[in-house]
């Protein structure tokens, strides 16, 4: 099963939009890494997230989880 990593960045000035990503997150059973960084199997569900908080003036990149060593 392939998992993917969400890693985040909003606006200091954009604590609503924090709160609501990171009830989302958990709301998805996301598992947090640090601080902005997460991890989901539910690749819509973050590719939707990433695209809102892109509106909101933050950066999002998706990445495909693979361990090298």
């Amino acid at each position: 099963m392939k998992e993917f990593i969400m890693v985040f960045d909003l606006p200091r000035e954009e604590g609503t939009v924090k709160v609501r990503t990171w009830r989302e997150l958990q709301r998805m059973d996301a598992k947090m890494i640090q601080f902005s960084i997460w991890k989901s199997e539910k690749l819509d569900e973050l590719m939707r997230l990433a695209i809102d908080i892109k509106k909101s003036g933050g950066s999002a990149r998706i990445l495909e989880e693979r361990f090298v060593f």
